[in-house]
Formats: C-alpha cells, sequence, structure tokens
C-alpha cells in the first residue's frame, strides 16, 4: 500500500545542512539547490518534491571546477528558459575578495549540469548570491546580486541589479537596489579581511512583482550570528529606485526566535501545491549551531508587503495538494486520471493521437489548473477548455477566443511552457510563464475544465484546485 500522505509537518523539513535553499517549480515538482558539498563529493546538493515537506535527494550539481584556489561554492539559483536551466553560482577563496558570479547550465533539473566558463562579474572584486529575475510586465531577464560597497557609513556588502542581455551575458551597468543602512544589518566590527572596517551586510536576494510592485527580499547582518534576518524593499521597476521603509529597527518577515531558530534567512519564495498559496523557502540554524537546516512557512501579502507568520518551529498543516493532480510520465496513481483512448503516457509525458480533448474533475465555477507541454510541431496547438472557452498556446501566440498577446520571436514550441488559467466568476486570465496574461470576460456558470491537444502535443502534468 502506498504511504499515507503527512497532514502536519514541522520545521525543518529535511533533516541535514543545506544553506541558502533556492526551490524551483518546474513539472508540478519542487527542485532544490542548497550551498554545500553532497554526499557524491559534487557542490550544491540537490532535492526534489512534491509537497515541500518531503525531499528526496540526487547527489550534487557540479564537480569543483579545475581551477586553483577556488575553495568556496555559494548560494546557486536556477532559471529556466526556452528548454535549458541556468545556474547562477558564486565562487572564490576562503581568505581572499575576489569573488565572482558564474554560470552553468543542463537540460534537466536534476542535471547533468555543466559550468558555462563564463565568469559573468569579471569588473566586481566581491559578487555573490547572484538571483535571476524575469519581469512579467515585459519579459526582460535581470541578475540581482551582492557586492561589496566600501564607502561609509555602513561599510559592507549591498545588493545591485544588472539586466541580462543574454542568459550569459550582464549589461555590465549595475545599478544599486540597496545598501546596509541599519545596525542590526552588523557583520562584524573592525574586520580584518576588510581592512578593519565596521562591516555590515544585505546579502540574498529574492524579487517577486505584486500588484505592479516589486518587492526584493533580503538577508541582513551576520549568518552564523542571531542578528541574521530577513526584510524586503520595493520599487515600481527592477532598476529602481529602491526603497526600504519598514525594518530598520529589525527584520520584519524572518528573525531569531530564542530558544528555536537561530539565524533564519537567505529565502526564496514557491508557489504552493495548491497553485494558490506561497511559501518561503529558508534555513535556520539549529540551537546547537550544527547546520543551516531547510524550512518553510506561509508567506501571504498585505497588498504588496509580505507577511510571514514565522520562523516557526511548532507542528503546521502541510502545504494543500491540488483537488486532482497527475505526472503523466509516471505510471497512474491512485489519484491521477484515467486516460482515454486518443491519449496516451509516455516518457514524454502524455500525448494525444489526433486533436485531442481530455475532461478533468467536475464542472465549477472557480478554479486554477496549472499544466506544461511541448510540441514537436511549430504549428500545433494546445491548451485548455473551460466549457465552450478555449484557452490555446500555439502560432505564435496566447489567445482566449479572440483576445491574444503575442508570444517572443524565439518563443520554442518544442520546450516545456508553464500555462496557468485561473477562472473566477465571469473573469478568466491566463498565464504563460512571465509572458503577459490575457484576460477575458466570459459567462457565468460551473464549466468542466479539459486539456485540449494538435497531434505531436506532450503534456508533462496537470493541477487543478477548486476556489471559493
Amino acid at each position: 500500500m502506498p504511504k499515507p500522505a503527512p497532514t502536519i509537518y514541522t520545521n525543518p523539513v529535511y533533516p541535514r545542512d543545506f544553506p541558502d535553499p533556492f526551490v524551483l517549480r518546474h513539472g508540478g515538482i519542487y527542485y532544490a539547490y542548497g550551498t554545500g558539498i553532497s554526499d557524491d563529493n559534487r557542490r550544491f546538493p540537490i532535492l526534489s518534491s512534491r509537497n515541500l515537506v518531503d525531499w528526496e535527494p540526487h547527489g550534487g550539481a557540479l564537480d569543483p571546477l579545475a581551477h586553483p584556489g577556488l575553495e568556496e561554492y555559494w548560494a546557486p539559483e536556477v532559471a529556466y528558459r526556452e528548454g535549458r536551466f541556468y545556474m547562477y553560482y558564486a565562487t572564490g577563496q576562503t581568505e581572499n575578495p575576489d569573488h565572482h558570479m558564474r554560470l552553468a547550465v543542463a537540460d534537466h533539473p536534476i542535471g547533468p549540469w555543466q559550468d558555462a566558463g563564463v565568469d559573468l562579474t569579471p569588473h566586481e572584486i566581491f559578487a555573490i548570491d547572484g538571483h535571476p529575475f524575469q519581469d512579467p510586465a515585459d519579459g526582460q531577464w535581470y541578475l540581482f546580486y551582492a557586492r561589496d560597497e566600501l564607502e561609509p557609513p555602513f561599510a559592507g556588502t549591498g545588493i545591485v541589479v544588472d539586466r541580462l542581455v543574454a542568459m550569459d551575458r550582464l549589461e555590465g551597468k549595475p545599478r544599486p537596489v540597496l545598501r546596509p543602512y541599519a545596525e542590526w544589518q552588523v557583520f562584524e566590527l573592525q574586520r580584518a579581511v576588510k581592512q578593519g572596517l565596521d562591516w555590515y551586510t544585505i546579502e540574498g536576494p529574492f524579487v517577486l512583482r505584486v500588484e505592479n510592485r516589486y518587492v526584493c527580499f533580503y538577508s541582513g547582518g551576520r549568518y552564523e550570528n542571531p542578528n541574521y534576518g530577513v526584510g524586503y524593499a520595493h520599487a515600481d521597476h527592477p532598476l529602481g529606485p529602491w526603497v526600504d521603509d519598514s525594518n530598520r529597527d529589525a527584520p520584519l518577515i524572518l528573525r531569531t526566535i530564542p530558544e528555536h531558530v537561530l539565524g533564519p534567512g537567505h529565502n526564496s519564495v514557491v508557489l504552493g501545491p495548491d497553485l494558490v498559496s506561497q511559501y518561503i523557502v529558508y534555513h535556520g540554524w539549529d540551537l546547537e549551531g550544527t547546520g543551516r537546516y531547510p524550512r518553510i512557512d506561509p508567506l501571504r501579502w498585505e497588498g504588496w508587503r509580505p507577511v510571514c507568520e514565522g520562523a516557526s518551529s511548532d507542528a503546521r498543516p502541510v502545504p494543500r495538494m491540488p483537488d486532482l493532480v497527475d505526472w503523466f510520465a509516471e505510471e497512474r496513481s491512485l489519484e491521477g486520471l484515467e486516460v482515454p483512448s486518443g491519449w496516451r503516457r509516455s516518457s514524454a509525458g502524455l500525448q494525444a493521437s489526433g486533436n485531442g480533448v481530455l475532461a478533468l474533475g467536475d464542472p465549477a465555477e472557480n478554479l486554477v489548473l496549472e499544466t506544461a507541454a511541448s510540441a514537436e510541431n511549430p504549428d500545433a496547438e494546445w491548451g485548455v477548455n473551460l466549457g465552450n472557452h478555449e484557452v490555446r498556446v500555439g502560432r505564435g501566440v496566447l489567445r482566449i477566443g479572440d483576445r491574444e498577446a503575442r508570444l517572443p520571436s524565439d518563443f520554442r514550441p518544442d520546450a516545456l511552457h508553464h500555462l496557468r488559467v485561473c477562472r473566477r466568476g465571469s473573469e478568466l486570465v491566463a498565464t504563460l510563464e512571465a509572458f503577459p496574461s490575457v484576460t477575458a470576460r466570459i459567462s457565468a456558470g460551473p464549466v468542466t475544465p479539459a486539456l485540449s491537444a494538435s497531434p505531436g502535443t506532450a503534456f508533462s502534468h496537470v493541477a487543478l484546485t477548486y476556489l471559493e
């Protein structure tokens, strides 16, 4: 019999040291990447999960580089674009300020990963904690990262942002995001390796666009100490100007809770399995200081301002799963779909032999649905039906009926693309990754959701949640 699904969890969610956790959601599966050395002696351990609570290890991402003196490998983050995965990470020497951002590439979240031979920040002395961000407003990619700022007051490590003119090349015009400005952000007074300066630190950027506002989470202070925690800045555009008007006295998002967790920080944020909730993923020291363990807590929003009732150490409900979920490349689970004739499961996913329609679940008026698909035929179309209303991807556009948004000229139909469809009452919104959304007004009343595809289309998964 299958193992019963857990109903509660308690932090940490993985029993091994896993600093700087970054989580990528791809194909309905969570992939986590952390700082450190895996059992196979590779850098950057990789985990995967279906529910953010149960994690499976997959070894490490990278063999040590064949460059003398590179002892440190820090803070990997992964971006997906048109069928390829891009890992941004930092390397350097333990007692040398010369650290740089590098890039590794892969065709799958688990790898194999290969260093791309690129120093992204040759103009910097110290650059760490790269965070790739694609702006949903226009699709432009940026790299946020931390670098040293020697000018007083509050000399130390701060955050900048630069355009990615390609996934492997920066424009070379970094703009300021946030410098240290408060006493709680102190790293070390009279720090010897930094010219004896009183040193302050802001690092670990992670950016989201919420209600047309950009929010940059950051970690401040010294990562080994109780003053380490998570605050946030905000802006009207990724290039700024950025403002932090809420965290002067202490970090508002995460902070040390005596006798429970020390120094929580270096976070990422990810959509929950139910396609609605959000979770902040971060590390925190155990009370004995033996390691930084990965933790999760719900994240909610008051307007565009983030709120977290963490760092938790008591039992919490596990993240809600969708009402229907199926990973088509696997054998059918107890909760999975019965696949009718005209459709077949394969290692590539669920494929239609003709122009197929596959009904999902029960009729509903309010729902959110996610799927991802690739199409061998450049003229193929695929998407979601809600009764008579059709959401389609293909032929260079995302469309609902006669409403459409053009896709970029370099859009690859044969790469896996993630489609989200949300219907609340008479409003239907379709979003394809970070490309512009399409919104349409539709007639009220329950509809049956369904997948629809031309021949040669392969769906990786489907998840469906009914909304109240």
